[in-house]
């Protein structure tokens, strides 16, 4: 489910541009009939207007807009959800939950920065205070109540995060790790560990491709689906 609202706080739309997003989203099912001429009659802007916040918004134009929030959700029954289990997705739900209003630190060293990027605007676009950077001052045992940690390594094993991971669980720390081997040191020290189960030391040193980094992102779009469904759907 996307938020709206989010949506205009992210792309700081004026007033005429969310109006016309949230008469969009109320009527996307009629879209393709109505045209724009008539969006921006029911909703009192201007077709320049629409046109702007299309492209504002990083569509190409009206009818890449449209199409976008007429596309369904992948669906919860593809094979997809053979990448985490329900105890996995259970437990995920329960820490988004309980974090909803507190700060989420996501980190990650090399590659996984950038996945730690990812995540890290994901979660601010549907409201959770995230942020990929490393402000130890936060990991001083003095608000580990009010932090949820995310640490993303393909070995596990990465010393710094390690040591991060260390410090979490000394301060009692919630920890969220996406690792390519559960069994790693990352991985024990985890409150949830989000396992790929492709880590090789073999795929550093040949040609083999390396599903981590796409299985990462998939398995992180399984759960956070499952976990905003339970959030904005509960009575």
């Amino acid at each position: 489910m996307m938020n709206i609202e989010n949506l205009i706080e992210k792309y700081q739309l004026n007033d005429s541009e969310a109006r016309a997003l949230r008469f969009m989203d109320q009527h996307k099912e009629g879209l393709k009939k109505i045209g724009i001429r008539e969006v921006a009659k029911q909703a009192f802007v201007s077709t320049a207007s629409i046109v702007n916040m299309s492209k504002k918004m990083g569509f190409s134009g009206y009818s890449e807009l449209v199409f976008s929030l007429q596309s369904p959700s992948v669906s919860a029954n593809t094979d997809l959800t053979d990448l985490v289990t329900v105890e996995e997705q259970q437990l995920f739900t329960q820490l988004m939950t309980h974090y909803r209003d507190k700060r989420i630190m996501v980190l990650a060293s090399g590659f996984s920065q950038n996945i730690a990027n990812y995540m890290n605007e994901t979660f601010n676009l549907y409201g959770f205070r995230a942020t990929a950077n490393s402000h130890l001052e936060f990991l001083r045992g003095t608000n580990e109540e009010d932090i949820l940690l995310i640490i993303i390594s393909n070995s596990g094993d990465t010393q710094r995060l390690v040591e991060l991971a260390e410090i979490a669980q000394k301060h009692q720390m919630a920890l969220i790790a996406f690792v390519g081997d559960k069994k790693s040191k990352v991985g024990d020290l985890a409150t949830l560990t989000i396992s790929t189960n492709t880590y090789s030391p073999k795929t550093l040193q040949s040609f083999t491709p390396n599903f981590f980094f796409g299985t990462v992102l998939n398995q992180f779009e399984l759960l956070l689906n499952g976990a905003l469904k339970n959030l904005y759907d509960a009575p």
